[in-house]
């Protein structure tokens, strides 16, 4: 058995982040590669995960950013090609990818409105999970899938239905890939945010009324920075998570057990 210290050691793994930008997707990133792996950066923004590259080039690990769209499978195709062709393996993928643009409710949600928030946040991580899932099969040597959902996957939240159906269905997409990738070794997990200080909720949270009204629910009464979504992430792409799969792990300051 190897020490704790070499169970969370992600040393010379190379880690697929979508989203990583900024926000959440940026320190899991940057969380990865301070555990040691070598990042691929994703966004449809270059300028984005250009600078991402740097900070992690400067924590010494190799980084590859590449504009990518998860909503369509050639776009994907491509970024696990080039992956490959650069690192010749994928050992972790987070699928972070997310919009939430819509604040809505259902009767004035338009039905383009809908598919956008739902191509993003659910199809992005199918066709992501299935492209990275064939290269970690033909590599016979397992593999991490973290997926970001959303604890409003968990509970009925009010305006963002679209949004809250797409994590919900993220959810069940972990349990059913853990399922059918067990026997390859190819762990599949989801964390599930609560409110997180990210450029796609300031817009709420800026709101001090409604800060208060939805962080009431909170038990630790704040919302978290991105950073804290990191240690999650870290534990469950190295090998102290070797029995880990099929789980969804509330990181949201308790709002869930109210």
């Amino acid at each position: 058995m190897h020490s704790l210290r070499e169970q969370f050691s992600l040393n010379d793994k190379v880690a697929l982040v979508t989203g990583s930008g900024r926000g959440i997707g940026r320190a899991i990133a940057l969380g990865l590669a301070e555990a040691g792996a070598h990042i691929v950066l994703t966004s449809r923004t270059l300028e984005e995960i250009t600078q991402v590259a740097k900070e992690i080039e400067a924590i010494g690990r190799r980084a590859l950013p590449i504009v990518t769209d998860v909503s369509h499978s050639e776009s994907v195709q491509t970024l696990v090609k080039k992956t490959l062709s650069v690192f010749e393996k994928i050992d972790i993928l987070v699928n972070n990818a997310g919009i939430s643009p819509f604040w809505k409710r259902v009767e004035d949600l338009a039905e383009e409105e809908w598919d956008q928030v739902l191509d993003i946040n659910l199809k992005g991580v199918f066709l992501c999970s299935r492209e990275v899932g064939k290269a970690m099969i033909a590599q016979q040597k397992g593999g991490s899938i973290i997926n970001i959902a959303s604890i409003s996957g968990l509970i009925g939240t009010s305006h963002i239905s679209a949004y809250s159906v797409s994590k919900a269905g993220v959810m069940q997409l972990t349990r059913v890939l853990a399922t059918e990738w067990a026997k390859q070794r190819i762990r599949v997990n989801a964390i599930a945010p609560g409110w997180v200080h990210t450029q796609m909720s300031e817009g709420v949270l800026a709101h001090e009324k409604i800060a208060q009204e939805l962080l009431a629910h909170v038990p630790l009464r704040r919302a978290a920075q991105p950073e804290e979504m990191a240690g999650m992430a870290i534990y469950l792409a190295s090998d102290a998570a070797s029995f880990v799969t099929g789980q969804v792990f509330a990181v949201d300051g308790g709002q869930v057990m109210r």
